[in-house]
């Protein structure tokens, strides 16, 4: 994976961002690539401070953030348990008839919010399978044809990687949610999608952390 972080800043939250980013990359219709097509980026909100908002105008179809706010409870109802929740957002820009960015065309508006939908289902899609192959189940049937390598080498070396494993487990697929939200950006339309991960509360004091005292 190109140029990603590896900071330890919450051993229970994994670093999905990370996935996200190689998958940008794979996915063609993203082909991110941080130095000269930079597609994917980490943001704390869509908002005039964000890389999106400040460069949309050199990107070109096709956009993804993976929002960095750290979003997280536990419930009495299982107090061993912390739930995060990781948010990524999918950005089209409108085109019409004759491909050009046009902010009035309400027909164009509706086919880049559908192709938000399309891009986040393809997105869990490859999340399902790492998923499967963490749990120990095989890879879906479309991964087998030939046609597949790029794609399914990453699914099986991101699920065979000991930092993501115990993350990619713990992520509540079945209860992803997503929607369309209703803002435009000079023609980019936005969806939203929330995924739950949940993972173990550490119940230990790790002394490391303190100043060593006599």
């Amino acid at each position: 994976m190109s140029n990603h972080r590896n900071l330890e800043i919450i051993k229970t939250m994994f670093r999905l961002d990370n996935i996200l980013e190689r998958w940008a990359e794979i996915y063609d219709r993203l082909s991110h690539n941080e130095a000269t097509h930079k597609t994917f980026c980490r943001i704390g909100m869509i908002d005039a401070q964000s890389y999106f908002v400040r460069n949309y105008n050199m990107m070109d179809r096709y956009a993804m953030a993976y929002a960095t706010h750290v979003n997280a409870d536990m419930v009495q109802q299982n107090p061993n348990a912390i739930t995060y929740r990781h948010v990524i957002y999918f950005l089209v820009k409108q085109q019409n008839a004759q491909g050009k960015n046009d902010v009035t065309d309400e027909d164009a508006a509706t086919e880049a919010r559908f192709l938000t939908d399309d891009m986040v289902q393809d997105l869990l899609a490859v999340l399902k399978a790492m998923k499967s192959l963490v749990n120990g189940k095989s890879l879906p049937q479309e991964l087998i044809k030939p046609e597949a390598t790029a794609i399914r080498e990453f699914v099986e070396q991101t699920a065979a990687d000991p930092q993501y494993r115990e993350g990619l487990r713990g992520l509540q697929l079945e209860q992803a949610n997503w929607g369309t939200l209703p803002v435009q950006i000079s023609g980019w339309q936005l969806c939203g999608l929330t995924i739950e991960q949940v993972a173990p509360r550490l119940l230990c004091i790790n002394l490391e952390r303190y100043v060593k005292g006599g």
